[in-house]
């Protein structure tokens, strides 16, 4: 972490009311919009930090330079880990937290062909008369494979407990636990809201795909596995 993250202010955070983890295709970008009508456009930033180490900090997908967070900004919703935003901002350890957790087996799957799709769209090798990606793309297991792809849910969430966050949802029944967490949360919800799917597969995946998948995210297995009886149980009702 370099001298200018090091001497942020103190208190850059201090008007912050709730932390939202967004673990990637996980219904992020729908559930940004939903907390954009309940708190107010300006007052929800995008916030993402490295997982792992390197990488730069951004804001609203810029780099992040300043000192401190506009006053407007109440809620924080990105891609980061309570281990290095809490480095940046010095947040109170209590500060609400919420995220969305989905079946691994299926966010990996997503996840891959989501970034497959991207790399076609942005390559567009039909319309430059290439073909370099069908020589150099990742299987899914290769991918799957890949340590920086493994269990990215208990990667994102490290230093923190599922208790310690005042509304987990799953994803597989989102419409449901929207409004538990509405309820949860004392919000409003105006209108339905639909996760960001990738589109329907072009396969389904085989028997050993999905072994080697759930192979390489025990740890994430094991976390969805604790939502949803955790869940079960009612922990995060009213």
């Amino acid at each position: 972490m370099n001298d200018q993250i090091k001497r942020l202010d103190s208190k850059i955070g201090n008007q912050l009311e709730l932390l939202s983890f967004h673990i990637p295709k996980s219904a992020g970008t729908s559930f940004r919009n939903m907390l954009r009508d309940v708190y107010g456009a300006e007052a929800v930033l995008r916030f993402d930090t490295p997982l792992r180490g390197g990488g730069k900090f951004r804001v609203e997908q810029q780099p992040f330079t300043g000192r401190t967070l506009p006053n407007r900004v109440r809620v924080l919703h990105g891609h980061f880990s309570w281990q290095h935003v809490n480095n940046i901002l010095e947040l109170p350890p209590d500060i609400p937290k919420i995220t969305w957790l989905r079946d691994p087996v299926e966010r990996v799957v997503s996840n891959y062909f989501y970034l497959a799709k991207r790399l076609r769209e942005i390559l567009d090798e039909e319309g430059r008369g290439i073909n370099i990606l069908t020589k150099m793309e990742r299987s899914l297991t290769e991918y799957a494979q890949a340590e920086i792809n493994q269990n990215r849910m208990s990667k994102f969430l490290e230093g923190l407990h599922l208790s310690d966050f005042r509304f987990v949802g799953i994803l597989e029944r989102m419409d449901e636990d929207l409004q538990r967490m509405a309820d949860a949360m004392g919000w409003t919800i105006q209108e339905a809201y639909q996760h960001n799917a990738t589109g329907k597969r072009k396969r389904e995946i085989t028997a050993g795909e999905r072994a080697v998948i759930e192979a390489c995210n025990a740890e994430d297995l094991a976390l969805y596995q604790e939502a949803l009886e955790l869940r079960k149980q009612g922990y995060w009702t009213v």
